[in-house]
């Protein structure tokens, strides 16, 4: 389990990266045998992985690869340079029980009556010693678990407004994760076996991997909260293309709800005309 100090939880959620510890650095689920394992049968689709030594700041969201499949780039991991993530493992029925286990943990501590259960997923990260992930953001709750060889993790915010607008606008509409700058003022926060931090969504983040190859595990969860966000910034991206001038999300109930409704306004036109083509 997670284990969480419930105040303290409470006023890091949705907000700022908050340090925790965990138990299950030693689940037999998440040993690189087994994640090989995994890897020759899941969609290849939800396998990705490109060589660990790139920039910090990779703002085309490219990277080169090797020309192997998911389980050889496994392994093969401590001799090839690689980054790996095993993405919504939680198709397998076993590690959707583990998923299952860990958040509902969190669910009693989640504050503003909401819970997990609108949207969990889970991700393994597997890297090579050295390895960068580049400078991105991500949309969901997020607790990164530590749970073989060390890491850290710079996390933070947008250092203005302006900054963050642009980034995040950009990105629920559809755009690649990772951001064009590093923000300033990061905190690095080290992780080893057992250790973990909470990321809140679009929290700007990259990580660099230690000396040992590492395997981390990533569990995530949307709320209504979250969507919802998402929707504005990805309305305030097409008013922004026709000149506008919006409001972040959350500066007015009023123009939010306004924006909403356009913004279904326009799915359902959308649909309609593509019924007619």
């Amino acid at each position: 389990m997670i284990h969480l100090d419930p105040r303290g939880f409470a006023a890091a959620y949705d907000r700022t990266p908050l340090r925790v510890v965990h138990d299950v650095a030693d689940e037999p689920l998440l040993g690189i045998d087994a994640l090989v394992a995994l890897a020759e049968t899941h969609p290849d689709a939800l396998v990705e992985h490109n060589l660990g030594a790139v920039p910090v700041e990779l703002p085309g969201g490219e990277a080169p690869r090797l020309g192997r499949t998911g389980a050889q780039v496994l392994a093969e991991i401590t001799q090839n340079g690689s980054w790996l993530v095993l993405k919504n493992v939680e198709a397998d029925p076993r590690y959707r029980a583990l998923l299952g286990r860990l958040l509902d943990g969190v669910d009693p501590h989640v504050p503003g009556g909401e819970d997990t259960r609108l949207l969990r997923e889970a991700f393994v990260f597997v890297s090579a010693p050295g390895a960068v992930t580049p400078a991105h953001v991500d949309p969901e709750h997020n607790f990164l678990l530590q749970v073989r060889g060390t890491k850290t993790m710079h996390v933070g915010a947008f250092e203005d407004d302006e900054t963050r607008a642009r980034e995040l606008e950009r990105f629920h509409s559809g755009s690649h994760r990772n951001i064009s700058r590093i923000p300033d003022g990061l905190d690095a926060v080290a992780l080893a076996p057992g250790q973990g931090v909470y990321v809140p969504p679009d929290a700007p983040h990259w990580v660099q991997n230690g000396d040992d190859v590492s395997v981390s595990l990533s569990i995530t969860w949307r709320t209504p909260t979250t969507s919802r966000r998402g929707r504005l910034w990805a309305a305030n991206h097409r008013l922004r293309q026709r000149g506008k001038t919006p409001a972040l999300p959350g500066a007015s109930r009023l123009e939010d709800a306004r924006k909403l409704a356009g913004a279904r306004a326009l799915q359902v036109r959308e649909r309609v005309l593509a019924g007619r083509g």
